[in-house]
């Protein structure tokens, strides 16, 4: 019998996202899974009569044996495995890695290469209180796919860019020596799938959704090491790790990806990172031999 499972995503992200839906259906299907859509706006969960309770449109259906997560919600990424359901990525991974701020505190001290960081939040910023001099970039902490991200030269534009959203956490970074160029690995469990060199000339940031340009990219043995030991972190499904780069080419890490997109990749190769997903989720999935 197939394993049930569920795909979820935000409404509007399931549009966007048709095509990357049908193929991970697809392969999923070929694997002897069943993989259905579902979308989080249509959840409710909580406590009902003191048991942890799970509702979508209103009803409360049988639970997935696992859910495919493609939308940034650890709380309830944690409520599916509270309540028995394993979940790609983990809740864990949800929080963190969405999170610039705790990803950066997770991984210091191990050894793992980034550009000097603040974690600010704007109701306590002060200007006479930074350490650090102009120019910097801000980054809205939970921001994604490069939105967000702001090239400050003075104070007065830092002030600006943490105004847009003066109730969440912001990273303030030096610049890198290659501004406009980094480096997208595409991981799943503990294997390098395939990376992806973005580039921009017009543009500090480099992301493909952005206007950069993007060519498949091999790692070195060194840079290879250097993304493994940021993988030994997090327990990955598939994500992406980004890196920025120094002159020579020496990775600095940037952050991870948790609900990563497969476009550049698709682009620029013919590797099946959907296959290679769901076949890990088919290994996670599987009972214990028995004794």
């Amino acid at each position: 019998m197939n394993k049930k499972g569920w795909l979820i995503y935000s409404e509007v992200d399931s549009v966007k996202n048709a095509s990357f839906i049908r193929w991970l259906t697809e392969e999923a299907e070929e694997a002897g899974l069943g993989l259905e859509l579902r979308y989080i706006e249509r959840f409710a969960f909580g406590v009902t009569k003191n048991q942890l309770s799970l509702y979508y449109d209103k009803r409360q259906e049988p639970l997935p044996e696992f859910a495919v997560v493609r939308t940034i919600h650890p709380l309830f990424s944690q409520q599916l495995e509270k309540m028995g359901v394993k979940t790609f990525n983990s809740s864990f991974v949800s929080r963190v890695a969405n999170d610039k701020a705790m990803t950066h505190q997770l991984l210091t001290g191990a050894g793992i290469p980034m550009m000097d960081t603040l974690f600010i939040s704007p109701s306590l910023y002060r200007p006479e209180s930074l350490p650090f001099d102009f120019p910097l970039i801000a980054k809205l902490a939970s921001g994604r796919g490069g939105a967000q991200v702001y090239l400050a030269k003075n104070d007065q534009e830092l002030s600006e860019a943490l105004s847009t959203y003066p109730t969440q956490d912001w990273v303030i970074q030096k610049p890198a020596a290659l501004p406009g160029r980094d480096v997208r690995v595409f991981v799943v469990e503990d294997q390098i799938v395939g990376a992806v060199l973005r580039s921009s000339d017009e543009d500090f940031r480099a992301n493909f959704s952005l206007g950069g340009k993007a060519q498949f990219y091999e790692l070195n043995a060194e840079q290879k090491a250097l993304v493994h030991k940021v993988m030994s972190y997090f327990d990955i499904g598939m994500a992406g790790i980004d890196f920025l780069m120094e002159e020579d080419h020496s990775f600095i890490f940037n952050e991870v990806e948790d609900v990563v997109g497969s476009r550049t990749l698709s682009a620029t190769s013919d590797i099946n990172i959907a296959k290679i997903y769901i076949a890990h989720i088919s290994r996670q999935l599987k009972e214990p031999e028995s004794v």
